[in-house]
């Protein structure tokens, strides 16, 4: 005679309780999986750039932008003066109703002008591309924030004069702390200045 071993069938509360679990895990990890990755990659720290290194980079900037513009120019003048050279002018015929070589030295000048005008476009991305790489976004932040402090700060130019002259309105020769500091010392200056001005 067989015996009959007793088996514990777990009831169906418990089941349900395991298999809710079950699919909430799974719909959990799926949905988990598919809109953020496993493994996130750390974020980016945007404001790694001190404002010390920002204005510094600003400096540079500002050096490339004026070497692009001084080499645009000269190139310009290079490649106009070439053109000019090659083209046979008749000096009894006008060209837009001027004279020949007044209307090419018109010419010449507009073409410098343009390419010294495309210079500092050139500069600013060769700036981007060799000295900025990895730190263009803390870099374009720090910038919003300095042009918010320049625009906050800066003082009224309806006012100046010999006597009083406007401090460094854009902020383009602050290249420090120490700098930024003495350009609102100046600015206070020149609002305490107005005042007496209007004082009297």
């Amino acid at each position: 005679m067989s015996r009959c071993v007793p088996t514990t069938v777990p009831s169906r509360s418990i089941l349900s309780r395991f298999s809710c679990n079950v699919t909430t895990r799974v719909s959990i990890r799926s949905f988990t999986s598919s809109v953020f990755p496993l493994n996130p990659e750390p974020a980016k720290d945007h404001s790694a750039l001190s404002w010390n290194e920002f204005l510094r980079y600003r400096t540079y900037r500002r050096g490339f932008q004026v070497a692009s513009m001084g080499i645009s120019g000269l190139a310009g003048v290079i490649v106009g003066w070439e053109y000019i050279s090659s083209v046979n002018i008749d000096p009894t015929q006008m060209i837009f109703g001027f004279d020949p070589l007044l209307a090419m030295g018109a010419g010449l000048f507009l073409f410098t002008g343009f390419c010294a005008l495309l210079g500092p476009l050139l500069g600013n991305f060769v700036f981007n591309f060799l000295v900025l790489r990895s730190k263009r976004i803390p870099f374009r932040l720090k910038e919003d924030l300095f042009l918010q402090h320049v625009r906050k700060n800066r003082v009224d130019p309806s006012y100046q004069s010999f006597a009083n002259p406007v401090p460094d309105y854009y902020g383009e020769k602050i290249t420090s702390l120490h700098g930024y500091r003495r350009w609102l010392r100046n600015c206070a200056a020149y609002r305490k200045k107005r005042d007496e001005f209007l004082k009297t």
